[in-house]
């Protein structure tokens, strides 16, 4: 993952779209700080956002953004903030309260973060949103760190008009500006409607890291609390007014829909059934709860289309993990170099000792704690609300605009924290419950939530490829390691979701902790 995400945007590049690109608002008193992300000049260039802005109340639009980062100081001096990532347990909320309460000079306690809605302003890596490669503070330290920094020396001139005095003279601690020759002192939430006239500064100046209080120290998890007590909201606990629960039962082999349900009637009169629905690949129950609307989709007789030939079934072969696995094993294809450097084949040949072994890496399912889930609703204004655990809000709302039938900017992705990802809440193809929840919204005419079950999830994941490595190392007389070699067969993870995207024959999904390794092996 980390080879597609390199060179996260420069904080020169940053800093150099603030004055021209700047948005600022004001809602209840606060200060709502917009601030350039990169490719808001290609968004501006391509016309009219899409979609209603989302935040903290009214928010003046420039033309080709739709939510621009940022920050709001509230009145009590607490802050919200909207992050271009979902927290997922990796911390990256309190990791971003971190980098900006820095610079702002506020306790990240004081935080609240959200994941932002859809929009181009949230690109933050090469042009795409994503949280995943453990990417998330590499790809914006500079970006948190200067939007931090300007509402801080937005607020320090709001103060000096406010006591009349020079900004030089004031500074700040923990939310409050002061005056020490004087004793004064003024709350950030009181000077919020002050700075929001202001125009940003894009040269105001980052801290020494010297005196950093926050980044890279010790710090709680401001996410523990409610996480601890029950109070924590994930998808599988969204609710709306109104809403149906629906299970499914997918077809026993792909490519394969229902043809036929020879109960359906009797299905349909079980305890608090609303509907029973036809759907790709899968047959779905709505009822006034889950457990009720999955046992009577259990329940369904379903007669399912046969299975359409692929070929497969005309080859001797083994296709469970055992005989796939020799497969790999014995593969003698030539393959692709992933990398090359110094003469490995004399390294060998001089070895006072060559060390082999061999390395196989099963079929794994994601199996995190969080099933998958996803809740619907259309709006009588013809928009849609999608509730759903997911690593990429935009690819979310363009699939799900498809699936409606709707333009992108109708729909507006939630994307609640996440039970666990480790790249689980992608859209693989038949991998993921929303579709299935517009579906059935539509055909309802009500909010639909749909929740898998664990053998319907396991069954439909987008599981870990299988491979095996051959490794060799060469040995000097003393020990040391002179050239290593290895070979790998196998499918990578990111080639088979996001093949587009690679530059080269070899996914690097599939080499990814093989090569570019930082040991001082001379041959490689």
């Amino acid at each position: 993952m980390d080879q597609l995400l390199r060179n996260p945007p420069a904080a020169s590049a940053v800093v150099a779209n603030l004055s021209r690109r700047n948005l600022l608002g004001a809602a209840a008193g606060a200060l709502v700080l917009g601030i350039a992300l990169p490719h808001r000049a290609r968004a501006e260039a391509q016309g009219p956002a899409q979609g209603p802005a989302e935040g903290a109340g009214a928010i003046a639009q420039k033309p080709g953004t739709r939510v621009p980062a940022f920050l709001e100081i509230r009145p009590d001096g607490t802050v919200r903030f909207l992050s271009p990532f979902v927290e997922g347990g990796q911390g990256i909320a309190t990791g971003m309260a971190q980098i900006v309460g820095e610079e702002l000079d506020l306790d990240p306690a004081r935080f609240q973060v959200e994941c932002a809605p859809p929009g181009p302003d949230y690109a933050v890596v090469n042009g795409i949103r994503m949280t995943g490669g453990s990417f998330s503070t590499r790809s914006s330290y500079p970006l948190m760190r200067q939007l931090g920094a300007t509402a801080r020396d937005m607020l320090l001139r709001a103060a000096a008009a406010r006591l009349k005095v020079q900004a030089a003279e004031l500074t700040t601690r923990d939310g409050t500006v002061i005056h020490a020759a004087s004793g004064r002192t003024l709350a950030y939430g009181a000077l919020a409607a002050d700075a929001m006239v202001l125009k940003p500064n894009e040269d105001a100046a980052l801290r020494d890291p010297k005196s950093f209080r926050y980044i890279g120290k010790p710090v709680a998890r401001i996410d523990v609390r409610d996480k601890a007590t029950g109070r924590a909201v994930y998808a599988i606990d969204q609710a709306v007014e109104g809403m149906l629960h629906a299970a499914v039962a997918h077809a026993p082999h792909p490519g394969t829909e229902p043809v036929g349900l020879d109960n359906e009637a009797a299905v349909r009169a079980m305890p608090g059934v609303h509907s029973v629905h036809r759907l790709p690949g899968a047959v779905a129950v709505a009822a006034d709860s889950w457990w009720r609307a999955r046992k009577a989709v259990a329940a369904l007789a379903v007669r399912w289309s046969a299975p359409k030939p692929t070929g497969l079934d005309t080859v001797a072969a083994d296709f469970s993990s055992d005989g796939l696995l020799a497969g790999l094993k014995g593969s003698a294809e030539t393959g692709h170099a992933a990398e090359a450097e110094g003469d490995a084949a004399a390294a060998f040949a001089g070895a006072a000792k060559v060390v082999e072994a061999e390395y196989a890496a099963p079929y794994l399912a994601h199996a995190q704690l969080e099933p998958p889930s996803a809740l619907a609703r259309f709006n009588p204004d013809g928009t849609l609300d999608v509730w759903l655990p997911n690593q990429m809000p935009e690819l979310f709302q363009s699939i799900s605009a498809k699936v409606a039938g709707v333009q992108p900017d109708k729909v507006r992705i939630h994307s609640p924290m996440l039970g666990g990802f480790f790249g689980r809440h992608f859209p693989y193809e038949s991998g993921n419950p929303f579709p299935q929840a517009i579906l059935l919204a539509r055909a309802t005419g009500r909010p639909v939530k749909v929740l898998w079950s664990r053998e319907e999830e396991f069954a439909r994941d987008g599981l870990r490829p299988l491979s095996f490595s051959r490794l060799r190392a060469a040995l000097d007389a003393a020990g040391t390691p002179t050239a290593i070699e290895v070979r790998t067969v196998g499918e990578g993870p990111i080639g088979r979701y996001f093949g587009a995207l690679m530059k080269t024959p070899v996914d690097p999904s599939a080499v990814e902790g093989l090569v570019e390794k930082p040991y001082a092996i001379p041959n490689r």
